[in-house]
């Protein structure tokens, strides 16, 4: 998330907490209003020219209060600056209150820290330092306006220093609760984009599911990365005839349907949760056992590479119909050691596999004609109780002195 869209959220949420405010307001004020006219009318405990005075203040205060509601939470008026605005009104006529009514040291003083904590709500340090400097300057007006007054009993130096004093640490706390408050949103933001942006990362090579595995996992952060030996099944695909179908084809069209076939080969290779390794121009790798231990690696390879077929046969008709071009596939499935991780330079890494396992695997996929999948004799041997097969016999490999026994898995559609 960047500094812009984290200050377009936080000013929401200031605009948010000021719709917030208002209300309460509105709310409070006619709670003081309908106690001071319980206590005028009902148990007759205040002068009748304090509670006119009372009753004045009151209706200005929710006048005021209204208008804020109205333009703020139902028009929807907001300019930033309202915040001061507002603070300091809500200080200045809890100050008058306190002043024409002679209430120095009644319960309306406390309302001075509602005010400074009532401002958290703006999630902005700086409306909080201004309505605690406002109470403040608001609680000097009613110690100075308590001498002269032969009714009143001055509030001595030490109470309103002490009060003063009192504010401005409860403005301070206030901001540095809503300041840590903005760093824990902003390294969650932080942490969140990152998190984010490796799972997209990963995502080209694994499922989603598995990529927040991996994230999820106490070594995520260097599983794909740190080299290590282990034992994979590897599966390499490959189209058939492709170069002189590529020659016959306009760049457009032979990158559109390369797209719509790799696009179906990697969500059945998710399904799987197998891992992609990289394409080759219009070969397909993919990795199973690797990052994460798949003790049926063989039998997911197997399970892909059928479903791989199925799925080219289904997208052929597709084709087929639409009067386009059709694709022949075969596949080779191999297990046996490899080299795993990211291999690169400092600006650009990807993962991969490397090893014999990989060579061999190579070689055994070009020998398979469109439409079938060809076997090693390892995964054969891991996967009799589960597949059957059609046993080739020996064949021999470039690079490789002695034959290797062959296997056409069964099950892959022809």
């Amino acid at each position: 998330m960047t500094k812009e869209k984290l200050n377009d959220f936080f000013a929401a949420e200031e605009r948010s907490g000021e719709r917030k405010i208002n209300l309460l307001r509105l709310v409070a004020i006619a709670v003081f209003f309908l106690n001071e006219l319980f206590n005028f009318h009902v148990l007759g405990v205040v002068d009748s020219r304090l509670h006119m005075r009372a009753v004045f203040l009151l209706l200005s205060w929710e006048v005021y209060a209204a208008a804020a509601w109205y333009f703020v939470n139902r028009r929807g008026v907001y300019g930033r600056w309202m915040k001061y605005v507002s603070a300091g009104a809500d200080a200045l006529f809890l100050t008058l209150i306190l002043v024409l009514v002679e209430g120095n040291n009644g319960p309306l003083v406390p309302m001075y820290y509602v005010l400074i904590i009532e401002s958290s709500l703006r999630y902005s340090r700086r409306a909080i330092f201004a309505s605690a400097a406002f109470s403040a300057a608001g609680y000097a007006a009613v110690w100075y306006f308590s001498f002269g007054n032969p009714r009143l009993v001055p509030i001595s130096t030490y109470v309103a220093v002490l009060q003063i004093l009192i504010m401005a640490l409860v403005g301070a706390f206030a901001g540095y609760v809503v300041r840590k408050m903005r760093g824990l949103v902003l390294k969650f933001a932080h942490n969140l984009v990152r998190r984010e942006l490796a799972e997209s990362a990963l995502s080209r090579y694994v499922s989603h599911q598995v990529a927040r595995k991996i994230l999820d996992s106490p070594d995520g952060g260097a599983i794909m990365s740190e080299g290590r030996r282990t034992h994979a099944a590897i599966l390499i695909s490959d189209i058939r005839g492709f170069t002189p179908m590529s020659e016959a084809m306009g760049p457009e069209e032979l990158v559109r349907l390369l797209n719509l076939y790799f696009s179906r080969m990697v969500d059945v290779v998710f399904r799987h949760d197998g891992t992609l390794d990289k394409f080759v121009g219009d070969a397909l790798i993919v990795v199973f056992n690797d990052p994460f231990e798949q003790p049926d690696a063989e039998k997911r390879a197997l399970a892909c590479a059928a479903e791989m077929q199925a799925e080219i046969a289904a997208f052929n008709r597709e084709q087929e119909a639409g009067g386009k071009r059709t694709l022949g596939v075969g596949i080779g499935v191999h297990c046996g050691p490899v080299v795993a991780g990211n291999i690169g330079s400092a600006s650009r890494m990807d993962y991969t596999v490397m090893g014999d396992t990989v060579n061999f695997t190579s070689r055994l996929q070009g020998k398979a004609p469109a439409g079938a999948v060809y076997v090693s004799a390892a995964v054969r041997n891991k996967t009799s109780g589960d597949f059957s097969y059609k046993d080739l016999g020996r064949m021999e490999f470039k690079g490789y002195a002695e034959p290797a026994a062959v296997y056409e898995l069964l099950t892959a559609t022809r």
